[in-house]
């Protein structure tokens, strides 16, 4: 993880490539995120070769907006490993999990707006754009400020997964 979130073409939407310092700290969140509620970031490893390729699953958000306190699904995989359908599937394989596990009624995902790999993933999946808003954590950043939120509300939309699709 530590050489995936030091990776610059990685965390290009991301203000700045994290120290290893910062992904172990992070790594022990989660950690203590799953312990807490159950879910995380969960790592994902490539099953025919078993390597490691990065994230994906929820994270708790609670940062000052109209939206939050929420539940987050995100991803961030290694660029050996885009373009496969593993950003996709692993996050429907987690809205699963949320809807029938953990039983979470909504969840969301946001993204700058210039993000269009993690935006098209979010419409894949079957999550709805709700709103466009200026991201507190990197409103100072002209470049990624400006965000949009996606979300699943399975209350409304039971059926979610027929209208998946990789």
């Amino acid at each position: 993880m530590i050489k995936i979130s030091g990776n610059e073409e990685v965390m290009n939407f991301s203000p700045a490539v994290a120290t290893p310092e910062q992904t172990t700290i992070f790594t022990r969140k989660l950690q203590d995120l799953f312990e807490e509620k159950g879910y995380c970031y969960f790592a994902v490893d490539e099953l025919e070769t078993g390597k490691f390729i990065g994230f994906i699953g929820f994270y708790f958000q609670d940062y000052e907006s109209e939206f939050t306190p929420a539940v987050d699904i995100g991803w961030r995989l290694h660029p050996d490993f885009w373009g496969k359908g593993y950003a996709t599937g692993g996050a429907k394989a987690c809205l699963d999990y949320g809807k029938d596990t953990l039983k979470l009624k909504k969840v969301i995902s946001t993204a700058p707006q210039i993000n269009k790999p993690s935006i098209n993933v979010m419409k894949k999946i079957g999550m709805k754009k709700k709103l466009e808003f200026i991201h507190p954590k990197v409103k100072d950043n002209e470049r990624l400020r400006n965000c949009v939120c996606y979300e699943i509300d399975f209350q409304k939309n039971p059926n979610f997964d027929k209208s998946y699709k990789i």
